[in-house]
Order: structure tokens, then C-alpha cells, then sequence
């Protein structure tokens, strides 16, 4: 029994020794694979990015590699890539083929990107500084027909140069001294914004960005606001593409508000949306919210209710009561007393009236509302032959269009 114990003592040492040789053995061997340095992205690169002497410090890196992982083409040294511009976009972390680095050959646009051509002057292009390769802000120019009001805004942002006139390379010194087209990379949505401008005659800028750190553009219109702007419309409408159809969007809330709630950023955006009506629209009404963020409602909103501005306000301030229409004065006659002066007959002021014909499943309906010191009351469906019925409530708003209600005079001879 003891003989067969030592038996398997032996054997196991036997392994343990075996193992032990073979873990070394492969150590020894990995500890032998040579391993190369190379130059590789410092970060995300775009297509057209140069490699001048001042930048490629922050732009190239370097990273070992196994000698067998390393590509079978690649750039060894930043001497070789200097000055040289790339073909196509690099990923942080990866090394430089030198079939993406050029001096000569053209950029070619991004995928899904074409090329757009416009007129340019040194003045406008940074004294010709905007080279093949770089990325700018295009700062548009634009005048109102109707009030001569001067808009600037930046129309296009991070736009990538490919050519300055016929030039697909920069130039060796300097800038480009008689500059008069420049090409861009433009997907679909921006040729047509871009053409836009040019056919309103706007007076376009190239902005040249800091390759690393560009200033940000404070209230950038949004693609819709652009579009308004160039059809020279007013603040708050979108004209839909291909239906020639000028809207006036009035935000709404989408549940009842309480008097006292704050317009927060949160609140704007959660608790309301903008439906779309014809123009145009009434001037009482609120049109941007965002205007009145941090001040609060002064009273009761009910959802799809258009909002007043008589209804906004700041935290203390009380609304201005509207008269008591359920208690109108009746007059009674009395016999006149000759000893009484006779005070002069006021004449009554005339309710005024507004309208808003509402496309429904039914078809078109049109629904009333008063005037009541700047405040719009709902008063009911106006009927075929005049009459207006009393609804239970304010109906929901689809596209309805605004227009004068005429004095109407429904069944009973009453004038409303």
C-alpha cells in the first residue's frame, strides 16, 4: 500500500514539472514576439483634414503593435504624412494607409454627399483663407421685402470645402488671392436650402472654424424658421414644402393648467404642443412661449385652449377681470320726472366677434368666439342660417381660419 502511494506522489510531481517547463517555455516565447510603433489617429478625423506641421502633433499618435497585427501598408513616421491631407475619414486608433493621404488628388464628398458650386470673393471666403479641406459656417444676409428688416443668421454649419475654384489643394503659402467659387459637400436638404438663399439674393459668408474647439452659435434657427425666413413670411409661419400652404403655428396646452403654474423650459415643452391654423393670427394670442419662460399663468387654461397674452403675467399679478356678461343691466321704464335732469341715452357698444372655420370629419364647421377685453370666449357652432349653438365645451383646434365675423342675427331677431 505505502509502494503505490509513492507511486502517485511521483507521478504528480512528474506533471507539475512538465507543466511548469511548458509555461515557461511559451512566457520565454511571448516575451520574444516583437512589437512595432507606429503613428496612428489621435482622434476621429474627417476626410480633408491636413496634416500641416502646426497640427499633426494633435492629430497623430503613436501605438505599439504585434508584427503580426500590424497592416501590410501603413505610414511610419509623421515626416511622411506631413502636409498631406486625407482621401477619406480616419478612426481614432487606427493607423494611416498612404493610399488615404494626398497632395493632388481631389476630396471626395462623404457618403451621401454631393457637390454644390456658388460665388464667392476673398472678402467673402476669409480673404481666400477657406481652402480645399476645411470646415466653415456659411452667415447668411437677408432683408424683408415687406419690413426691410435685416435677418442674419447661419443658414449652413460645419460644411466641408472640397474645391476653390477649379483648386482641389490648397495653396502652398498664403491664401487664395482671386477666389470666386467655392465648392462644398452638401447632402440633399442643404442644396436646397443653400440654392434658396442665393435665389433671395442673400449675402453669404464663409466662417472659417477652429479645427478644435469652433465657437457655438447662439439661437440657431431651426430648418423650418430658415425656411419661413427666405419665403419672407412672418415670425411663427412654415410654408409645407409643395403645397404652397402658409400655416401660423399657436402653441396649446395639452391638459388643463392651472392659474399660478410657472412657464418653466419643462413645462413649455411637456405641457404644450402647436397646432397649425391659416393665418392670420390674432395678435392677442401668444405665439412663442419660449418669450415668456419664468413668468406664470394668471389663469385657468384649458386644454387645446389657445393661450392669451392677457393670461400671462408674473407671479403677483392679478388678472384683469372681463365684465359679467350673465349680469347685464336691464333697463325699466320709468316716467320722466321733469324736476330730474335727463342723463344722456349711452349707446351700447357692440359685442365684437371672432370666427375660426375648422376642417372636422363632418367637413368644414365654423365656431365663435367674443372678444371680451382681449380675451376670446367660446360661444358655440355657428349654424347654416346664422343661429349658434351652446357646445358643453371649447372644441379641439384643426387648422381652423381665422376670419371677421359679421353682426349675425339668429332665430329670435337678437343681434349676438
Amino acid at each position: 500500500m505505502k509502494q503505490k502511494n509513492l507511486i502517485l506522489v511521483a507521478v504528480a510531481v512528474g506533471c507539475g514539472l512538465v507543466a511548469a517547463f511548458l509555461t515557461s517555455q511559451i512566457g520565454a516565447k511571448s516575451a520574444q514576439v516583437e512589437q512595432v510603433e507606429i503613428p496612428v489617429a489621435a482622434k476621429e478625423l474627417p476626410v480633408g483634414t491636413k496634416l500641416s506641421k502646426e497640427q499633426i502633433d494633435t492629430f497623430v499618435t503613436f501605438r505599439k503593435f504585434s508584427k503580426d497585427s500590424v497592416p501590410a501598408s501603413y505610414a511610419s513616421t509623421k515626416e511622411e504624412m506631413l502636409d498631406k491631407r486625407l482621401v477619406r475619414t480616419i478612426r481614432a486608433g487606427d493607423p494611416f494607409n498612404p493610399q488615404d493621404l494626398t497632395l493632388n488628388a481631389p476630396i471626395t464628398p462623404p457618403a451621401g454627399y454631393n457637390m454644390m458650386t456658388f460665388h464667392a470673393t476673398p472678402e467673402k471666403g476669409v480673404a481666400g483663407f477657406a481652402g480645399p479641406g476645411s470646415r466653415v459656417d456659411i452667415l447668411c444676409s437677408i432683408k424683408a421685402r415687406k419690413t426691410g428688416k435685416v435677418e442674419v443668421f447661419p443658414v449652413l454649419l460645419d460644411m466641408l470645402v472640397l474645391a476653390i475654384d477649379a483648386n482641389v489643394q490648397g495653396v502652398q503659402q498664403g491664401a487664395f488671392q482671386n477666389m470666386s467659387m467655392v465648392s462644398l459637400a452638401v447632402n440633399s436638404q442643404q442644396a436646397k436650402l443653400l440654392h434658396a438663399a442665393i435665389n433671395r439674393g442673400s449675402d453669404l459668408r464663409l466662417i472659417l472654424r477652429n479645427t478644435d474647439k469652433p465657437s457655438e452659435w447662439h439661437n440657431v434657427p431651426t430648418e423650418e424658421q430658415i425656411w419661413a425666413i427666405l419665403r419672407d413670411e412672418d415670425d411663427g409661419t412654415d410654408a409645407k414644402a409643395g403645397t404652397g400652404k402658409v400655416l401660423v403655428r399657436l402653441p396649446v396646452p395639452v391638459e388643463d393648467l392651472a392659474a399660478g403654474t410657472e412657464l418653466t423650459a419643462e413645462v413649455i415643452e411637456k405641457k404644450f404642443k402647436l397646432i397649425e391654423i391659416n393665418p392670420p393670427a390674432p395678435i392677442q394670442f401668444a405665439l412663442d412661449l419660449k418669450e415668456h419662460s419664468g413668468r406664470y399663468l394668471l389663469k385657468d387654461l384649458a386644454a387645446d385652449q389657445f393661450v392669451p397674452r392677457s393670461a400671462l403675467g408674473e407671479k403677483n399679478q392679478q388678472p384683469k377681470p372681463g365684465p359679467d356678461l350673465s349680469q347685464a343691466p336691464t333697463e325699466k321704464s320709468q316716467p320722466n320726472d321733469p324736476a330730474k335732469p335727463v342723463a344722456p341715452k349711452v349707446e351700447e357698444k357692440k359685442p365684437v366677434y371672432w370666427d375660426a372655420t375648422v376642417q372636422t370629419a363632418r367637413g368644414l364647421t365654423k365656431y365663435r368666439y367674443q372678444v371680451v377685453d382681449g380675451d376670446y370666449r367660446y360661444i358655440g357652432e355657428v349654424k347654416e342660417d346664422g343661429s349658434v349653438s351652446k357646445p358643453a365645451k371649447s372644441p379641439n383646434q384643426v387648422t381652423p381660419q381665422a376670419e371677421p365675423a359679421p353682426e349675425t342675427k339668429p332665430e329670435g331677431g337678437r343681434t349676438l
